[in-house]
This record gives C-alpha cells, sequence and structure tokens, in this order.
C-alpha cells in the first residue's frame, strides 16, 4: 500500500494532452469523485466533491512546470497523499504517466477492503477508470457506451488491465 502508477497511450499531441491535464478546472472532468475546483492564487487550488455518499473539501497546493509538461500535487490536510503526472511525446500522440502516493484513512481502507478485497485492488481500478478518464476526456471520445467494460473486473476477454491502460502489476 502507499505507491501506485499507471499509463495510457493518447491519440493527441502531447501539447495538448498536457495543457489539458494542467489545468485545474478541468479535473472534473476525468476524476470521478471531484465535483468543482478553484484556483485561490498561484499554485493553490480547492477541491470540492463528493465520495461514497459524502461530500468534500480540500485544499492543496499544484506544481506545473509546463517545459518538462509534468506536475506535481498535495493536499494540505492528507499528509501521505501526494501525486505527480508526467505527459510525453510518442509516435503519432502523447503518454500519460501517473504515479499517486497515498495511504487511505483507516475508514477509507476498510471501506476499500469490503468493496474491492483489497485496498491495493481498489486502487488500482480507480487508477485505472482515471486513465481511461483521461484518454476519453482527450481524445473527445466522451463518456464511455453503458454496456461498456468500467473496469478490468467487467473484462469479458479477462484483460488484465483493459485496452491502452497499463498499470504497475509489482504494486
Amino acid at each position: 500500500m502507499g505507491e501506485f502508477t499507471g499509463r495510457i497511450r493518447i491519440d493527441r499531441p502531447a501539447s495538448e494532452v498536457f495543457a489539458f491535464l494542467s489545468d485545474p478546472t478541468a479535473m472534473p472532468r476525468y476524476l470521478q469523485t471531484v465535483r468543482r475546483v478553484e484556483q485561490q492564487g498561484p499554485g493553490r487550488i480547492a477541491m470540492e466533491g463528493e465520495a461514497h455518499g459524502h461530500q468534500y473539501r480540500d485544499e492543496g497546493w499544484i506544481k506545473v512546470e509546463p517545459e518538462a509538461r509534468r506536475m506535481h500535487w498535495g493536499s494540505d490536510r492528507l499528509k501521505d497523499y501526494g501525486g505527480e503526472m508526467m505527459v510525453t511525446e510518442t509516435e503519432g500522440g502523447a503518454e500519460v504517466s501517473i504515479r499517486l502516493s497515498i495511504v487511505p484513512e483507516p475508514q477509507v481502507a476498510e471501506r476499500m477492503e469490503q468493496e474491492s478485497g483489497a485496498v491495493d485492488h481498489a486502487m488500482r481500478k480507480a487508477m485505472e477508470r482515471t486513465l481511461g478518464a483521461i484518454k476519453a476526456a482527450c481524445e473527445g471520445s466522451g463518456d464511455p457506451a453503458p454496456d461498456a467494460p468500467r473496469s478490468a473486473d467487467d473484462l469479458p476477454d479477462s484483460r488484465p488491465f483493459g485496452s491502452s491502460a497499463t498499470l504497475n502489476p509489482d504494486i
């Protein structure tokens, strides 16, 4: 538990993908629980959303490095939470890589274990959903069809991580 990574290929230019992802106000388009993000000055954001029926508001920091197409973030409230996102150029598109460091609060970890069997499994599924949502938002494909698989657990052909999302199996 603690460190989670994933990456996905996007069929758009890296500069466009990074411009979209580095705009904090776009986060509700690809982060399932986030409803609203507001910038509170240079490098500061506040997020509001709902997770498992509970409303939340959190404030934190964000550091955008346009020249490296990299972004780092963290929470003021959750000291064991932070992440990094990097967009690299690939032939015909971009690759988005995410590294997330988190130690869920005990009640959240317990719920994750009940719902998914293990915290690590729940986090992998969440990372996969986020990467898929980023791909859909960047490529303009919108939401997946209602009957489309939503996670690797739903895939009929048992592909371990879905179409083009690749997660680190060693976590």
